[in-house]
Formats: C-alpha cells, sequence, structure tokens
C-alpha cells in the first residue's frame, strides 16, 4: 500500500472562517449538526472516566470538544492550534479557569509546552498532516503522555463511504477537502500505515481500541436529531467492531516503560 503523500498543503487555513465548525454543528443542516456532535460524544466516551484528568487537544481549532469537557473530570484543559484566530475565537467562547487555549507555530512547538498530560486527543487532524508531520506529532506524543496515559485520534476511514461524502462535501460545502486531505487512512489498514510512517512509534504507544462510528447513525439526523443521537450512544466505542464506519477512531495506551 502506497505512503501517504509527503508534499506540504497548498491550502491556507485561514481562508475558513471563524468558528466555522462550531457554527456547523451549533446551527447546519442536521446530518452535519449530528456528524459533529456523535464524533466529539463518541471521542469523550472513549477517555478514561476520571476525576482528576489532564487533556490536551492537538488541533483544537475553534475550541468546540474542548468545550464540552466537563471540569470536574478533566481540571487540566489545554487547547493548541497553529490558527491563531481560530484560538482567539477559541478563548472568547470556551476558556474557563480550567481550560486554556494557546496559538503554537507548529508542531516543534509542542516541545515547548512544559508539562505532560493524562490524555491526549488529536480529532480529525491527522489526514491534514504530511507523512513526515505525522512522524515528528508521533514522537511529540511519546514525550508529552504520562506513563499510562492515553492517545486518542479520529479520522476519516477511506475504506467506507467516506471517499463519496468527501466528493459530495467539495461540491456542497463552503469549505473543501481535496487540498486539506494529506493522508488517507483505512480501518484494515491503520497500523500497517502508521508504522510505514513511523516505524517504531510502538515502542511508546500501545494500541488498546480501534473502531469505526458514522456509519448510518448521522444521517438519521434528517429525519429526527434526537433519535441519530441515541443511536449513535447506544453502542459502547469498546463493543463496535464494524470497520465500515465513515470514521476511524483508535485509542493508544503510554507504555509504562
Amino acid at each position: 500500500m502506497e505512503s501517504p503523500p509527503t508534499t506540504p498543503p497548498a491550502f491556507d487555513y485561514d481562508q475558513i472562517p471563524l468558528g466555522y465548525y462550531d457554527e456547523v454543528m451549533r446551527t447546519g443542516h442536521p446530518v452535519r449538526r449530528c456528524w459533529h456532535r456523535q464524533k466529539f460524544q463518541r471521542a469523550l466516551a472513549a477517555l478514561p472516566p476520571g476525576p482528576g484528568l489532564s487533556v490536551l487537544d492537538i488541533g483544537c481549532f475553534a475550541g468546540t470538544f474542548l468545550g464540552m469537557l466537563p471540569g470536574d473530570r478533566f481540571p487540566r484543559q489545554l487547547g493548541v492550534d497553529i490558527i491563531p484566530k481560530q484560538i482567539e475565537w477559541a478563548a472568547s467562547h470556551y476558556a474557563a479557569p480550567y481550560r486554556e487555549f494557546r496559538a503554537i507555530p507548529g508542531l516543534s512547538a509542542l516541545a515547548d509546552l512544559g508539562e505532560t498530560f493524562d490524555c491526549v486527543t488529536l480529532i480529525e487532524v491527522l489526514e491534514h498532516l504530511s507523512a513526515e508531520e505525522i512522524r515528528a506529532l508521533l514522537g511529540h506524543v511519546g514525550r508529552l503522555l504520562k506513563p499510562g496515559g492515553r492517545f486518542l485520534m479520529t479520522t476519516p476511514n477511506y475504506a467506507s463511504a467516506w471517499p463519496l461524502l468527501e466528493r459530495i462535501l467539495n461540491r456542497a460545502s463552503d469549505v473543501k477537502y481535496e487540498e486539506q486531505h494529506l493522508s488517507k487512512f483505512t480501518y484494515p489498514g491503520f497500523e500497517r500505515q502508521l508504522r510505514a510512517i513511523s516505524p517504531g512509534f510502538e515502542r511508546d504507544l500501545e494500541l488498546e481500541l480501534k473502531t469505526t462510528s458514522h456509519l448510518l447513525s448521522p444521517f438519521v439526523g434528517a429525519i429526527s436529531e434526537p433519535l441519530a443521537m441515541w443511536l449513535s450512544r447506544c453502542r459502547d466505542p469498546g463493543q463496535w467492531r464494524f470497520p465500515f464506519g465513515s470514521l476511524i477512531l483508535a485509542r493508544f495506551r503510554k507504555t509504562e516503560g
């Protein structure tokens, strides 16, 4: 299988409107609202129960995911992104005494955060990175996690209906994806693809959960949003192994060594 492309993106992320995906989740088409809400709820359900955990959200954009996290379960929350104006928007809408947002110039700045975390999340960011960036990112995550900490990521599953959905979004959405998505992963080949990009990353990060989501439930939102959200919640992420959902969800554990 071919490795993901390594050419840096030409896409200018500054052109995305402020708070765009947060706005989509709250006021967009019902299917898109359910899509984003389900994505974040599934990620939250796959994190440790707490209380008293710290979490770093890499690529937090407008801060929507952290804005959903309770302060008692996660009393230390940090979101970082490379787009300063989106970080300013996130801070103005979601900052709290236990929740901070910080603009960073690039992935190398993760080495300068000066703390470690119980959880690191990467929600629909992996596909926006080149192979070199993914390799660097996995190295940083291994250092940023406390021993036994969890790294949770989601990314589109290109062995599902996602390629068709992406083409539809490229035609119908205000924000296009053809220039944004550099690395395309599949559920069957996910670990193999990561090993090809970053040999040895499993010395620090042990895969303990791989699943998919977003098979049919987001589309039920066109009929009933409450029903769509109930369908998404009725199956625990750890019990679902169907390989054809549109999003891959993977959780890694930082080894004790």
